[in-house]
């Protein structure tokens, strides 16, 4: 099977030559891919357990893990084929059947998790969650169903997040990886050194959505695996030079799709999928015009023939001959950035420290300012959210505030917004970047009712959050080190400031900016008083 690239679909080979190309099947497809489930139950747990769940757009997944000498032990997995990719409709909808499939799987897992400690679990959403059109109302039902929020994460995260499952469970040989995660709407191509990725992609490539494309009236056939074959080529010609051009040793694949057709190679449960025996798996599958081996389940088997076009023009694409498939995936992933950032190893600290060198920020700026934000948010007091962590949402806030400058000073903090939000941001959910530009986008000069209510509908305490970094960027304007930070309580529709004995009357320029200040609050319904005791 050889495919070509979309500036040459005019000399592409057609599918009996194609066919020609496949070698006959000589061995027999044996191999069972299926497990029981297994039974739920609610027995209290140790809080050193960790959970994962994994939203995907064919399966749910849920993996229960505790940490073991900087490994993981699995305790439980649970796995649901969901397809939630399969019920989004042509307005971009979930269809209630999806929505209900859903959310059943998602209070069966709460079943499971119901005593762990909500620090403890992390839920994604990929792909599917983010298309849907109305994937905000969907996750206020999911969130409800499982107990736990539910972040949604960009394809470069769940890319880097795979990245992280894969290299802790592998033998790290010092040698560069490509690794490859075909999923229900998207596939992950990443490229990396030991633990760290280099190359992060996720394309618009995926088993169900190709499965109801081109493959939705049943019967396999050459033409509908060709076309499968031939939109799997365009998406990867968008990083295939520059993927090749970095190159690699060794390849890995991840996921049900890989592991399924792993097994129906020749040396079933070998662990490596090679290039002639998927083309002697499709051929076979072709001829019988559906997957015939037994142990697979029908959802599997309605998915499965997409996976194999779009894995053999992967092949093709690259030039592989082999790929080892790996067991863990996104929610081991997971798990290990979790064990991290209780360990004060936060990815996100390390994605904003890495934006400050990229986009020349003053770093001791940055870090008067958020020194000053901490101290005035230490003296707020409000209940913790589930969603997020206002006190690092304010420190992140604080260091990237002049990130905008890197583009114009004028009206910098448009650009910073622009900047955060369309950037590649390590280990943040889109949830957390949106808040971050927002933030960012009104720390100073006049606020926009827009935004601010944008901020109010997600959370009422951002607005404390906003005025702390607001006031911190106008104490520290001066760009020297502070001789003290004023009190602070904000009260009903008050923002009150104490300040030590004249140290207004040192400080005219601040005591000008203040009276600004308060003139700019006024549309957030807010009073700022300022004295000195």
């Amino acid at each position: 099977m050889k495919y070509c690239v979309s500036d040459a679909v005019a000399n592409c080979p057609s599918r009996d030559n194609w066919h020609a190309t496949i070698p006959p099947l000589q061995y027999p497809v044996t191999g069972s891919t299926t497990e029981p489930r297994p039974k739920l139950n609610t027995l209290a747990m140790p809080t050193s357990y960790f959970v994962a769940v994994d939203l995907g757009s064919n399966s749910f997944h849920m993996l229960i893990a505790r940490e073991n000498k900087g490994s993981i032990e699995v305790i439980d997995r649970v796995k649901d084929m969901v397809q939630l990719a399969r019920g989004i409709g042509r307005d971009g909808k979930l269809s209630e059947q999806a929505r209900q499939r859903a959310l059943a799987c998602l209070q069966c897992f709460a079943e499971r998790i119901r005593r762990i400690p909500r620090s403890r679990v992390r839920a994604v959403g990929t792909k599917t969650l983010r298309s849907a059109s109305d994937a905000e109302q969907f996750l206020k039902d999911a969130e409800a169903a499982l107990g736990h929020p539910i972040q949604i994460i960009s394809g470069y995260e769940e890319a880097r997040l795979v990245y992280v499952g894969v290299a802790h469970t592998i033998t790290n040989d010092h040698r560069k990886r490509l690794i490859i995660d075909i999923g229900g709407g998207s596939t992950e191509f990443i490229i990396g050194l030991d633990y760290l990725p280099q190359r992060l992609e996720s394309l618009s490539i995926g088993c169900v959505t190709f499965t109801e494309r081109y493959l939705s009236e049943g019967h396999i056939t050459w033409e509908n695996i060709h076309s499968t074959g031939l939109a799997t080529c365009e998406e990867l010609e968008l990083i295939r030079a520059d993927y090749k051009a970095a190159g690699w040793n060794t390849v890995y694949g991840t996921s049900g799709t890989m592991r399924v057709i792993s097994e129906l190679m020749p040396e079933a449960g070998a662990g490596i999928i090679t290039k002639n025996g998927l083309q002697a798996l499709i051929e076979q599958t072709v001829a019988a015009g559906e997957v015939t081996a037994s142990g697979i389940s029908q959802l599997r088997r309605d998915v499965l023939p997409a996976g194999m076009a779009i894995l053999h023009a992967i092949f093709e694409q690259f030039g592989l001959e082999e790929i080892h498939v790996a067991s863990a995936t996104l929610k081991e992933g997971l798990i290990y950035d979790s064990l991290g950032r209780l360990d004060h190893r936060d990815t996100r600290d390390q994605t904003v420290e890495s934006l400050i060198a990229r986009y020349q920020i003053d770093v001791q700026q940055a870090r008067r300012v958020r020194q000053t934000a901490l101290k005035l948010w230490s003296q707020i007091k409000l209940p913790k959210t589930q969603k997020f962590s206002y006190k690092k949402l304010l420190g992140w806030s604080a260091l990237l505030h002049e990130i905008g400058l890197s583009i114009s000073h004028s009206g910098y903090h448009n650009h910073g917004h622009y900047l955060i939000q369309n950037s590649d941001l390590a280990g943040f959910s889109q949830f957390e970047q949106q808040l971050l530009g927002l933030l960012i986008k009104l720390h100073r000069r006049k606020t926009h009712s827009g935004p601010i209510k944008a901020l109010e509908q997600i959370d009422k305490g951002l607005i404390s959050v906003l005025i702390c970094l607001r006031l911190a960027i106008l104490l520290n304007r001066s760009r020297g080190n502070l001789d003290q930070t004023p009190s602070i309580r904000i009260e009903d529709e008050k923002v009150i400031l104490n300040f030590a004995p004249a140290w207004l009357q040192n400080h005219p320029l601040t005591e000008r900016s203040l009276e600004h200040e308060a003139d700019y609050l006024v549309p957030l319904g807010l009073r700022l008083t300022y004295s000195c005791d």
